[in-house]
Parts: C-alpha cells; sequence; structure tokens
C-alpha cells in the first residue's frame, strides 16, 4: 500500500527511551519517522500519532523494518503496525483519502501561524540569534540572513511568551529561503529528537495561538 508524505508530531518509545520527534510519510500499514539516532531494524517501538483533528494521539506499537542514521536528509526509520486499534487503523484510512484529495504538495498536518519569537540555534557553528516568524506544531520558521543547506541538523532553542528558560530541539532543514523577490531569508526546520517536556510546552503555546 503505498504512503502518503504526512508530517506530524511522533512520540516513540524504543528499549526504555522516550523520544519527540515528527513523521515523514504514513500508510495505514506503517509509518515513516524522522529521527537523527532511530532504533535498529526489528526493534519494537510502542508510538502515540498525534494526528490532526483528534483530541488524543493515537496509538500504536510497530516493528522496526528499516533504519538509517547518519546524514539527516535519510536518518529516521520505518515501522510497520503491529497492534493497532481497529478504529484507529479506520481513522488513519479516512485522514489519508482526505489528504489525497487535498491541495498536491502540502506535507504538514497542522497550520502554521504567524509569531514573533526570539530562536537561537547553531549546526555547526556557534548559536546564532534570531527570530521565529511562523510556527506550527511540527516545525518552525526562522529568519536568518545566512540560512544553512537544506538537510543540514541543527539545534534551536525556542524562547516562548511564557517566560520559563528556552525549549530546546533538535531539527532539520526542510526548506531554505534566499532574499529573491522580496522575501523574507530564512529556514524552515522540521522538528526532531527532542524530550516531552518541549513536546508539552510547545502544545500548550499552539493551544494559546488557536483561541486567539
Amino acid at each position: 500500500m503505498p504512503s502518503t508524505n504526512f508530517v506530524f508530531p511522533v512520540r516513540y518509545v524504543s528499549e526504555g527511551v522516550a523520544v519527540q520527534t515528527t513523521s515523514r510519510e504514513l500508510s495505514a500499514l506503517g509509518i515513516a519517522v524522522r529521527s537523527l539516532a532511530p532504533p535498529q531494524v526489528g526493534a519494537r517501538v510502542s508510538m502515540a500519532l498525534y494526528l490532526p483533528n483528534t483530541a488524543v494521539p493515537e496509538v500504536a506499537i510497530g516493528r522496526v523494518a528499516r533504519a538509517k542514521a547518519g546524514a539527516p536528509r535519510e536518518a529516521g526509520f520505518w515501522a510497520d503496525f503491529i497492534v493497532v486499534d481497529p478504529q484507529a487503523r479506520m481513522r488513519i484510512s479516512h485522514l489519508l483519502s482526505d489528504r489525497d484529495q487535498a491541495e498536491e504538495g502540502n506535507h504538514r498536518g497542522f497550520p502554521r501561524h504567524t509569531v514573533t519569537l526570539g530562536v537561537r540555534f547553531r549546526s555547526a557553528r556557534d548559536f546564532v540569534l534570531e527570530h521565529a516568524t511562523n510556527i506550527s506544531r511540527g516545525g518552525i520558521f526562522i529568519q536568518t540572513d545566512d540560512p544553512p543547506p537544506l538537510d543540514t541538523a541543527v539545534q534551536v532553542e525556542i524562547q516562548l511568551p511564557d517566560e520559563v528558560a528556552p525549549v530546546t530541539t533538535n531539527g532539520v532543514v526542510v526548506h531554505r529561503q534566499l532574499a529573491v523577490g522580496g522575501k523574507q531569508p530564512g529556514v524552515g526546520v522540521q522538528f526532531v529528537d527532542s524530550g516531552d517536556d518541549f513536546r508539552d510546552r510547545i502544545d500548550r503555546y499552539m493551544g494559546t495561538l488557536v483561541k486567539d
């Protein structure tokens, strides 16, 4: 069964370690997950899928069929679903059907919101202070005059309005915008390999944006 490009938050647990990351593709039979340090082939993974239009994540257990570490562009794994609630599988199938009929090229599972947030990020260089201009549950756009190349792994610190310490995550550059045609230069970063505190605080913040 073919898979669909689809980005949404995913929490997986393998060998007692919990990782908050994001998806790459989804089908009714399995899921491709971005992860810079994926579990090994054959590993059993428990997953929470934060699908759009659901109050609580769908829970699934999978077996890693393919995995690749190293280059951020391809790093991650494919897990075949081995235990999924029948109703959850039906909801996934309906969601995929709806997306097939939606606008082609839109892989995001959640809308972006315009924001102004202080951000520090780094790749191979020192941390650079910039600011973000939009955010979703799966990623962030950072305005910068010196955008790193596509598929670069970066570390990101986001200062949320709650005035607590910044939230920190890893990410992969999935979009690069140069200052041409009056466009704002910067990078779109997909969140990968963070912790539960990051997901909890981002989701609470996103909830305030939806209410506004």
